[in-house]
């Protein structure tokens, strides 16, 4: 099957799951394929507030930059298009009061900005633009029951579709979640699944939306305040759009925020910082609370997979599905869907090639927010998991770091520039920047009204 990258339309491809990563793989596939497929079991309509099979929806959600450049790149506009409709613009630095180790870091402007806003209001949004990409059809309220298969079971076909209904493609891509739906009817091939780690954090969100009240003296857009380790709790408040907040608080490995106001207000005061506290005292509360349970990081290793047949991969959570408190889910499956684009201009066909390719890629493109998020949760008393060699060393300098960055602008950037998936770790452990970090670290919490 020839891609329209090597000689105009052609073939047929279908992703299942109309997630970020689906919306995104779309788009990418859109360039290489005549008629491109999005299944989803959810309704898409303009008007759900919610999605039922997203529980974690209801919850906050950041689009860091890695993320922002790919979704701006793909759909030119669409980032002014979001803050039109209520997004706010946010630098990762300037914007956001972050309080951890102590104390609250330095927030220096940089170019690292984004929008904030509701999962539902970016989903729609961006699944507008894909709607209208030539050759691309949305199906919703149609679940994926199986796949068909040629060659003798090594090859891919189609989808078949709860109705009875099927559609046939060259390529199948699973962006089902970290279910990862097709790994099921592979099994009844005869196939195996990758290699899987697993972490786990039980991490409990309690989320409620508030309405925005007397504004407090601030100069920052967004919040967080990560208690110190032992206590296993953090708080973050975000910006919806509507004149809304987003309030979260967070336990980690079974502490467990409570659903009520006051015991919400009383948890958000426990904090070093009262500044999550006051935003929500200020405010007037819409709606109830909602609670999501995460219980474990999961990477499936498919750059390891020995068999499996060709027109398939994964994408998404079904390769790598991060506690949500990091926010890097939605960005790692841009970059995943950038991987797919990728492969698929350096392939002429949808064959065992391209997978090993994508696949190598799409492992590349998730091991740093692996790497992060799973190190930054073993700070934490009761993780469990196989710990990376030298987790404990990293974090003990990690938090020299948040310290230094209490201080020293080029330290928070830097910092930030990781956090927001801009640059590796690695940039961390220069040796200027390390006895920069050594110095700065030195003089302890920053002691700085919010």
């Amino acid at each position: 099957m020839n891609t329209r990258s090597s000689g105009g339309p052609g073939g047929r491809a279908v992703v299942v799951g109309a997630s970020m990563a689906g919306l995104c793989a779309a788009r990418v596939l859109s360039e290489y394929f005549g008629s491109v497929t999005v299944i989803d079991r959810d309704p898409l309509s303009t008007d759900a507030p919610w999605r039922p099979h997203v529980p974690q929806g209801r919850q906050p959600h950041l689009l860091l930059h890695a993320g922002t450049r790919l979704l701006e790149a793909w759909f030119p506009g669409v980032i002014e298009e979001l803050y039109a409709g209520g997004a706010t613009p946010f630098d990762i630095c300037r914007d956001f009061y972050w309080h951890q180790a102590g104390g609250p870091l330095i927030r220096p402007a940089t170019t690292m900005v984004g929008p904030v806003m509701s999962r539902p209001f970016l989903e729609t949004t961006v699944r507008r633009r894909v709607a209208d990409l030539p050759g691309v059809t949305l199906r919703g309220g149609a679940a994926a029951e199986g796949v068909l298969t040629g060659d003798h079971g090594t090859r891919i076909t189609g989808v078949r579709l709860s109705d009875g209904s099927a559609r046939d493609c060259e390529l199948l891509v699973d962006a089902t979640g970290r279910q990862a739906s097709s790994l099921g009817w592979l099994k009844e091939l005869g196939y195996g699944e990758p290699p899987t780690s697993v972490i786990t954090v039980d991490t409990h969100y309690v989320s409620r939306i508030y309405r925005r009240g007397r504004r407090p003296a601030r100069d920052w857009k967004a919040a967080v305040v990560i208690g110190a380790p032992d206590t296993r709790r953090l708080a973050m408040a975000l910006p919806w759009e509507g004149d809304r907040w987003i309030v979260a608080l967070v336990g980690v490995n079974g502490e467990l925020p409570p659903m009520d106001e006051a015991g919400r207000l009383a948890f958000a005061r426990s904090l070093d910082s009262p500044v999550i506290a006051d935003v929500m005292a200020a405010s007037e509360p819409l709606g109830t609370a909602v609670g999501h349970r995460f219980v474990a990081n999961q990477r499936r290793h498919v750059e390891h997979m020995r068999r499996h047949p060709t027109g398939w991969v994964l994408i998404g959570d079904a390769v790598c599905s991060l506690d949500p408190v990091h926010g890097q889910g939605m960005s790692t499956a841009a970059l995943q869907a950038e991987a797919l684009g990728h492969a698929l201009q350096h392939s002429r066909t949808v064959d065992r090639t391209f997978a090993r390719r994508y696949f190598r890629a799409a492992a590349g493109s998730v091991a740093v927010a692996w790497s992060v998020t799973v190190g930054s949760d073993f700070a934490y008393p009761g993780t469990q998991g196989k710990k990376p060699p030298g987790t404990d060393l990293i974090n003990r300098y990690m938090n020299r770091v948040t310290l230094a960055a209490q201080h020293d602008e080029a330290v928070c950037v830097r910092f930030s520039e990781i956090a927001g998936m801009v640059r590796r770790p690695e940039w961390l452990l220069t040796p200027p920047c390390v006895l920069r970090v050594l110095r700065l670290s030195r003089r302890g919490p920053a002691r700085v009204p919010a």
